[in-house]
């Protein structure tokens, strides 16, 4: 099999089409991985498709040790975890009220969960891996559970926000979990989703895909697999991209997503012709990464030298992130402002 290859495979989960093409051979480390690209809509997947029961076993033991190389995140890991969760909660914490019931799906060691708890909500999580799992919890003081993702787990109505950060591509029946998670929400509350996005990715082809990474999503198809279990997303400015904020309508779509075979196909250009080895290094990224890798390796040495212990580093990360939000606000405040004073000014 090589790449450009035509197969059929069970009916896509959004549109039914059977034929795939292929778009990877191999995953990361350069291990034998086979990944296919939807004709009827565009959505990238494995084949074959991995089974529930070798996914939970995966992620219970292997995952961290395979992608990290190790089985509890070192400081530096725990600072990425730190800086990615703050702004998440401060982005998040405006849409729901305080005190909401938040639920963390793919929690890792827990920084999520224990921001949103410092920010007044009553947070937990959901985490497979043994290792992070017990990190966080010792860490964080947090609640943290290995629940499995199953319709009677918490029960109905419970939680006012559902997140899942780079954590939905990992599922092995994303509708089907979509399902429980309709039925946890409280009336009225939201769900959270944020999935590395394929369209327009610039990466070596050997670092393209990964095993963990069964579903590689798109705007459209991300949006599609979300509208078929009624879900649609909400107007904010918080969404954008594959980092969208949903609320649960009243029916689901009748129809996954349109124009998915023009989308399919803008996919498959990108995918076999525009990430070859000699694309991806006339674009300059592979000097970019290292310079962005060399300075952040830099900045985590320093940062973390500088705190006792991983509460108060996330204590100070989070207000960082507080502090960065307030700036921004009143730079849009004021330009708000100035805009207006401009028209008034015009229209005299």
């Amino acid at each position: 099999m090589k790449l450009g290859d035509t197969i059929k495979a069970d009916p896509c989960m959004l549109c039914g089409e059977i034929e795939r093409t292929v778009v990877g051979t191999v995953g990361r480390g350069l291990k034998p991985l086979t990944t296919v690209l939807c004709d009827g809509c565009g959505l990238v997947s494995h084949d074959p498709l991995p089974t529930r029961a070798e996914l939970n076993a995966f992620y219970a033991s292997d995952y961290r040790k395979n992608y990290k190389g190790i089985l509890k995140p070192k400081a530096k890991h725990s600072l990425r975890a730190q800086r990615s969760a703050a702004l998440r909660a401060v982005r998040l914490k405006g849409l729901i009220q305080p005190g909401s019931r938040v639920l963390d799906i793919g929690a890792s060691s827990g920084e999520f969960v224990y921001m949103m708890g410092k920010l007044g909500f009553k947070a937990s999580g959901v985490e497979p891996n043994d290792g992070y799992r017990q990190f966080g919890t010792m860490t964080y003081e947090i609640e943290v559970t290995n629940q499995k993702l199953e319709s009677g787990a918490f029960g109905t109505g419970i939680f006012d926000l559902i997140t899942l950060n780079h954590v939905f591509e990992h599922l092995a029946d994303p509708l089907d979990a979509l399902t429980c998670f309709r039925q946890w929400l409280a009336p009225g509350g939201l769900l959270f989703i944020e999935v590395p996005n394929i369209e327009g990715v610039q990466k070596q082809r050997g670092n393209l895909f990964h095993y963990a990474h069964v579903w590689n999503f798109s705007p459209s198809t991300l949006k599609a697999a979300l509208s078929l279990a009624g879900f649609e997303p909400i107007d904010s400015p918080q969404c954008h991209g594959t980092s969208l904020v949903f609320k649960a309508r009243l029916e689901p779509a009748l129809t996954a997503i349109e124009n998915g075979q023009d989308h399919a196909a803008q996919l498959r250009q990108q995918l076999l012709n525009e990430q070859s080895p000699m694309s991806y290094l006339a674009s300059g990224a592979p000097v970019r990464r290292r310079w962005q890798r060399l300075l952040r390796n830099f900045d985590e040495i320093t940062t973390t030298r500088r705190f006792n212990n991983l509460q108060a580093m996330a204590n100070a990360t989070l207000k960082d992130a507080q502090q960065a939000q307030r700036r921004s606000l009143d730079t849009l405040e004021s330009r708000v402002q100035h805009t207006s004073h401009q028209q008034t000014l015009t229209s005299q």
